[in-house]
């Protein structure tokens, strides 16, 4: 017999947004942690408290990069920011170049 197993997940459009408590289920992470996220500007809600926060795909795909970061490599938060700020000039240097080899 086949060994499968039950999936379920959050299907995010751009043009639809999630809620603080969506946004925990979708990162497997806790309140405070997303909170924490926030205060580090690791991701950017819409709102201005917490119980107004609507998270776009954009953010949704940070912050499971980043609570991979703190919960499977325990990286404290303060590291995690400095990761991701690396990831993204990284990335933009790779940009640049990809421009600069088609010129």
């Amino acid at each position: 017999m086949p060994n499968t197993e039950l999936l379920s997940g959050i299907i995010v459009e751009e043009v639809h947004s999630l809620t603080l408590d969506e946004f925990c289920q979708a990162t497997h992470v806790t309140r405070e942690i997303i909170i924490e996220m926030v205060d580090y500007q690791l991701i950017h809600p819409q709102g201005k408290k917490p119980e107004e926060w609507r998270f776009d795909s954009m953010s949704l795909k940070r912050g499971r990069l980043a609570a991979s970061f703190y919960h499977e490599l325990e990286i404290n938060m303060p590291g995690v920011a400095l990761a991701l700020e690396l990831m993204d000039k990284i990335q933009y240097l790779e940009l640049k170049i990809s421009e600069t080899k088609k010129n």
